[in-house]
């Protein structure tokens, strides 16, 4: 299975046989270390969902002064309600329906307004859109139009800063969203093939200035345009068939750490290959020599491939989706792997079968599954997700042997998925070290104070008993 939304919600009937329980909101549950547990299957989840807030009218609150700045300002202004915290108001950059209590002139969707406090102090500006919940997403401290212009050198800007790490030549993220001042577009570059998801409606007004700023910096042979993302609908924009424009083969050869591997950006998951890894898989290489590896939500091999490249004696990759796993099959049979095997199968019945397999131990688990809590209200069904599923992948380690387990889902910090470990691992009664800690690249740089833009967690967990 791929970091795709997964189908069949598992624990509703899992739960009613009392298998977890939940102890608090931040904290991980609890698992019994039964292993008669029934066969388990993922969440339906995504890693960059909206909250899903309900709607409240934009009506002015009764009794409320419009501080005078609010006033003075060269176009329309929201004024809305700060998060405090022992540190003093917090600067917002998602700005939701329900926060705001009066807007100043008048908002035009996909155009820049000013966001104030109560008080009067400025936040920011904002690309605004009424038919979202989230009415406005901060771009800039001071007070700027989100004009032609800006995109231009917002997006120069991005890549000028990933020159520190990345060449021409490489494949890497060059926009991510807001982290680099550009909500809604994501850009991955492919080798020489541009990637473009566009999922606000201030970047799709500006489509044509995002291309030709992109062609003019890369010169790409071809351009994709992923409109078959559903986070599309939630601002107001048509869901299609992705657009491609120039020339451009099937499968895709796109050579990371000097592994080849071949994707599909035109139809496969997110833009079609997962870049986000790209440092913590090279972290992998001096614990696969001449181990046995397990591979679970592989993907088209990341993982797989690499512990291959770095000497594996044996490596299983599992996934659910069979486009996927062929691509992967073909990249080890042209990188002369091997001794890589891919399986296609739901994770969770494969651990299931493993467990009842006599002697079935792996010297490296690797679990870098979808993003199983894709909304606050989640939460419960991916602790218990995340928690069966590094359960049984501990279950199958021997002592010495490590397990490198991954989380993606937004919505679960860092400290709480460490809880989850915890939990299974107590519940596995097995002691383990954390040897390494990863996450995201540098091409995916975390917006500071903006915690929507850490997703990953990567921990290497070493079994001492």
């Amino acid at each position: 299975m791929t970091r795709r939304n997964p189908q069949q919600p598992w624990w509703q009937q899992f739960a009613k046989k009392g298998a977890f329980k939940k102890k608090h909101p931040q904290k991980a549950v609890r698992a019994e270390q039964s292993e008669s547990a029934p066969p388990s299957h993922p969440l339906e989840g995504t890693d960059g969902a909206q909250k899903d807030d309900s709607s409240q009218s934009e009506a002015p609150v009764a009794g409320y002064v419009v501080p005078s700045a609010v006033k003075r300002v060269h176009m329309p202004a929201l004024v809305i309600t700060g998060k405090k915290s022992p540190q003093g108001t917090q600067i917002p950059v998602w700005v939701y329906d329900t926060s705001i209590v009066h807007v100043e002139g008048v908002p035009h969707d996909g155009e820049a307004v000013a966001i104030f406090s109560k008080s009067g102090k400025l936040f920011g500006s904002a690309i605004y859109n009424s038919a979202s919940k989230i009415r406005a997403r901060l771009f800039s401290y001071d007070l700027r139009n989100f004009d032609d212009d800006y995109v231009e050198q917002a997006i120069v800007a991005a890549w000028n800063r990933r020159r520190v790490y990345f060449s021409i030549e490489d494949s890497l993220r060059v926009v991510f969203s807001e982290a680099d001042g550009l909500p809604g577009l994501i850009v991955d570059k492919l080798s020489d093939v541009i990637v473009v998801q566009i999922l606000t409606l201030a970047i799709e007004q500006r489509r044509e200035v995002v291309l030709r700023t992109l062609k003019a910096l890369f010169a790409p042979r071809a351009i994709v345009i992923r409109r078959d993302i559903s986070l599309r609908a939630r601002e107001g924009l048509e869901v299609g068939d992705p657009e491609i424009s120039g020339e451009l083969s099937l499968p895709f050869p796109v050579e990371l750490d000097g592994i080849v591997y071949l994707c599909d950006p035109v139809h496969g998951q997110k833009t079609g290959l997962y870049l986000d890894q790209r440092f913590n898989r090279r972290l992998l290489i001096p614990w696969a020599r001449r181990k046995k590896v397990l591979d679970l939500f592989c993907h088209v091999g990341g993982w797989a491939l690499m512990a291959a490249k770095a000497g594996a004696e044996h490596v299983i990759g599992v996934d659910s989706a069979g486009p996927a796993i062929e691509l992967a099959r073909q990249s080890a049979q042209m990188g002369g792997f091997e001794q890589v095997q891919f399986v296609e199968a739901d994770v969770f019945d494969y651990l299931e079968e493993q467990r009842h397999r006599p002697g079935a131990q792996f010297d490296v688990i690797i679990v870098d599954p979808p993003a199983f809590a894709k909304s606050q209200k989640h939460l419960t069904e991916a602790e218990r997700a995340y928690l069966s599923l590094n359960y049984r992948a501990m279950r199958l380690l021997p002592p010495g042997g490590l397990l490198v387990t991954c989380s993606c889902s937004q919505h679960i910090s860092e400290e709480h998925f460490q809880l989850i470990l915890e939990t299974a691992a107590r519940n596995a009664r097995m002691r383990f070290q954390i040897v390494a800690r990863g996450g995201q690249p540098p091409d995916h740089p975390e917006l500071l104070g903006f915690a929507e833009s850490r997703y990953l967690k990567c921990f290497f967990l070493l079994r001492v008993e």
